[in-house]
């Protein structure tokens, strides 16, 4: 009897501290938009410095909502700076030929899922999965728009995401930001 009543208090015990190491930021996260993975960030804290790698297509266009023109092979782009602001951690990834980065939140809402900001945009959070190391970006189809509504009048019509500046300026300062980079 007081045999199980010590395991019980050893379960509950161990409860919290197994809930707490499941909602960890750590990981491999992923922005799936209709059944495709169409980017990927690494997530590591080694020595309580974080460090990150973002995986995404060579090339895209994107609304901030939608991302179309999806051009592979992937590529990587590794942070340089890494900043923990209360629940969220901030990564920034260096433009390769530039002095800008691209700048992301990152929190964690379960064990399976985080919650992404893509900062300086005042583009609404993106939702991400947790997917499994290594997880392969795609499958892409070749002219679809993924995050466009199914029946869209807007999408039929020709209304397609912006493509993403060649070189490594910045984006354009009018409507949402083109992130294709």
């Amino acid at each position: 009897m007081i045999r199980k009543l010590l395991l019980l208090l050893l379960l509950a015990l161990s409860a919290p501290a197994a809930a707490q190491q499941a909602q960890t930021l750590e990981g491999t996260w992923a922005l799936r938009l209709d059944g495709s993975i169409i980017m990927r960030w690494d997530l590591d804290r080694a020595s309580q410095a974080w460090k990150s790698v973002w995986v995404k297509p060579d090339s895209f266009a994107s609304d901030g909502r939608r991302f179309g023109s999806i051009r592979m092979p992937a590529v990587q782009r590794r942070s340089d700076k890494a900043e923990v602001l209360g629940d969220w951690v901030e990564l920034s990834f260096p433009r390769e030929g530039s002095e800008d980065s691209d700048t992301f939140r990152f929190r964690v809402l379960s064990p399976t899922r985080a919650e992404m900001i893509y900062a300086g945009t005042g583009l609404p959070p993106y939702t991400l999965e947790r997917v499994g190391e290594g997880a392969l970006l795609g499958p892409f189809d070749e002219g679809k728009t993924y995050g466009a509504p199914r029946n869209s009048a807007a999408t039929s019509s020709g209304s397609r995401p912006r493509p993403a500046p060649s070189g490594s300026g910045d984006a354009p300062r009018q409507g949402p930001p083109v992130i294709g980079r």
